[in-house]
Formats: structure tokens, sequence, C-alpha cells
């Protein structure tokens, strides 16, 4: 989808394109809207980024890049958890008004931001990542009902997206809906049921925004371009018990608006800046 030019102007989604998102989310398992953060902003993100990234990866490459290591094995995609500093944490990424409209939607005005990562395809990737989803089951094999959403990812890619530099691939249109037992340990081979069914590249201009229920099954794919494929990656969750594990200074939280400030209540609040970890 494209937001109009109007809905770009104010920061506020129309009524009915606010709906449709919503129910997308529901019904497809995800909603993509195309280009709205600026470039500018978009190549101070991934400049500053990659100032990080690189690095960290230099400094942990044999345990980052070894192939026992199931995240990464042989697919060269890195999760970085991100320090929460400027611009990392923007009021336009932690509290996009176009995500947090369709977030209250689903999840409720109670609901809280539970993780500030990344996730970068870096060059040279060999393999697939195994067809998954962000989530476990809530009650392992014993509940056969499908649940309410509980966590929405929400990723801004920070290049353009492309079928040569590591798109993510989709498995839409109902991988969300599943019992809860199908995301137990027990639960039939994703991977093997995916090879057939269909499944769509996520291709998107840097800046986009996508959204989607973290039961999603996806997969990253190998980047054959020369150049890292990043992602901001957030997640918001449902009320419910919460450890915090985002480290927000005082200062920095106090800067924040009340809406930022409410979403991340439950995080470590007057803690010093984290580093950079994987």
């Amino acid at each position: 989808m494209r937001l109009s030019a109007e809905e770009l102007a104010s920061g506020r989604l129309s009524p009915d394109t606010l709906e449709l998102a919503v129910q997308l989310i529901k019904v497809n398992g995800y909603v993509l809207f195309e280009e709205v953060l600026p470039r500018a902003q978009v190549e101070e993100l991934y400049d500053n980024y990659v100032s990080i990234l690189d690095p960290y990866v230099e400094q942990h490459r044999e345990e980052i890049l070894n192939p026992n290591n199931g995240f990464n094995d042989g697919t060269n995609h890195v999760r970085l958890y991100l320090p929460f500093v400027k611009p990392f944490c923007d009021e336009a990424v932690i509290a996009n008004p176009f995500v947090t409209e369709i977030v209250d939607q689903i999840l409720g005005e109670d609901c809280f931001m539970t993780y500030f990562a990344t996730n970068t395809s870096m060059p040279g990737g060999k393999n697939k990542q195994p067809v998954h989803a962000d989530t476990s089951s809530r009650y392992g094999d014993r509940h056969d009902g499908n649940l309410p959403i509980v966590n929405l990812v929400v990723n801004y890619p920070l290049v353009d997206v492309t079928e040569d530099n590591g798109p993510m691939e989709v498995w839409p249109g109902g991988t969300h809906l599943h019992p809860d037992s199908w995301y137990a340990p027990n639960a039939f081979s994703k991977p093997k049921l995916a090879e057939h069914m269909h499944h769509i590249k996520m291709l998107m201009p840097a800046g986009s925004i996508l959204i989607r229920d973290d039961r999603v099954w996806h997969r990253g794919t190998p980047n054959r371009s020369d150049k890292h494929r990043p992602n901001i990656a957030l997640i918001y969750s449902a009320n419910g018990p919460r450890t915090g594990t985002i480290q927000i200074p005082h200062e920095t939280y106090d800067q924040l608006s009340t809406k930022a400030q409410r979403l991340l209540r439950k995080e470590l609040i007057g803690y010093p800046v984290g580093e950079p970890k994987h």
C-alpha cells in the first residue's frame, strides 16, 4: 500500500486506510506501507548503523558467523540489538503514528514495545534460513484453537530490498491462523509444508514499514549484492507480564513523547545505554 500525500503530511491514517490495514494483518498476516520514512532519515539510520555493525562483526566474526550458530547457519544473517540512542530511538521509529494507530487497534492501548534490534542480511551468505515463525506455542500441544494476535513485528528496511540483496520470503494468507499447537516443538515441519505452499518475496523501497503478526511463516534469503541489507526490527506486545531488556537513561526517557514513554514503561528506565550485542 502507498499512503496518500494527505496521510503523509498529517501523520495520520485515514479511517479507511486504518481499517484496511488492520483487516489485512488479521486475514493475510501483514501489511506493507511503501516508502514512508524520508530518504534522508533512512540514509542517516543506515550510516549510523553500519558504523556500529561493521566493527562489531569484525570483533565477533568467529562467533557470529560460526556455521554451528543456528541463527546464522550459512545465511550470513546477523541480529544486533541496538543501543537506545539517536537516531535509532527517534520518535518516527519507535512510536511512528502510522504504526501505533494499528498496534493500538489490534493489541490495545495498554500494549508496549518489547524488542529493539536489527536483522541484517550480509553479503556472502550461501543458504536460506529454515521457514519459521517468530513465536512459540503458548500452551504447547494442549490447545488446538487459534489465539488472538499477541505480538506485532515492525520492520523498517534501511535500503531498497531487491531480488539480489536478501529479501525476506513470506508465506501469507493463513500461516498465522493455525491453532496454537502448530507453534509447539512437536508440530509438523514448517519447512516441509512450505515447499508446497505459495510464498512471496518482500521487495520494498527503503523507508517502508512492514507490520506483521509474529506467527507468519517466513525466512531470510542470501544476500548476493556487495552491500548490507539491514532492517530495524521492533516488536509490540499486548499487555501482560514483562521483564524489560531495553536500557534507557532517565534523561533520554524524559525527553520522549507521552506515547513513547507509555510504550516503553516496562523497560529498564534509569539504566545506562546498553552496548550493541547479538
